[in-house]
């Protein structure tokens, strides 16, 4: 039957009560993140929020986009045309007493069932990181070029969470979801940041 009217109102009284400024799913191209970009800098543009914090939600919301791109080419077959990039992603403004000013940013795309345990050695490491750790992490990792080219978990989209890490007021959370497929060779995966 799909959505109903009261889904629907259910769904954007769920919107407010969680601060959401924008929410996008489906296919990721670099014109719908440049688009879905325009329209965040139009919504902060109205934020009472200071113009650093301002300035690290639109970045974090940039690589956050980027990694999904970065993804989907880590999940093509090799010989075979690549995917298009899916995914979702939510911003919002922490709405908790006490909070005024914070934000937080979701998104969720699907990864290669074999890309889990290296991202969750990735994302583990990165909680338990200093800033000053994340901002060498981060240096190292733009000497690297060790990578091949075509790692793009590593290379590409590591490189995105340690820019959204660096950037970001407390330790990403993240988690993986399998599909209901038994037989996919996918899993989602969702990370959150608060700036």
């Amino acid at each position: 039957a799909g959505m109903t009217p009261q889904d629907f109102e259910r769904f954007q009284h769920n919107s407010q009560d969680c601060g959401v400024l924008l929410y996008y799913a489906g296919e990721f191209t670099p014109a719908m993140i440049a688009a879905a970009a325009d329209s965040l800098k139009g919504r902060l543009a109205s934020e009472e929020a200071g113009s650093a914090a301002k300035r690290k939600v639109f970045s974090t919301f940039i690589e956050m986009a980027q990694n999904v791109l970065h993804y989907a080419a880590a999940n093509a077959e090799p010989g075979l045309p690549q995917p298009p990039a899916s995914g979702a992603i939510a911003v919002g403004r922490d709405a908790s007493e006490g909070d005024a000013g914070h934000y937080w940013l979701v998104c969720s795309n699907p990864v290669h069932v074999e890309h889990i345990a290296r991202l969750t050695e990735k994302l583990n490491a990165l909680q338990s990181m200093s800033l000053a750790e994340i901002k060498e992490s981060y240096r190292a990792q733009l000497r690297n070029a060790e990578h091949s080219d075509t790692d793009a978990i590593s290379k590409g989209a590591g490189l995105g969470l340690l820019t959204i890490a660096r950037d970001a007021s407390a330790p990403l959370e993240y988690s993986f979801a399998s599909t209901a497929d038994p037989r996919s060779r996918t899993a989602q995966f969702y990370v959150k940041a608060r700036v």
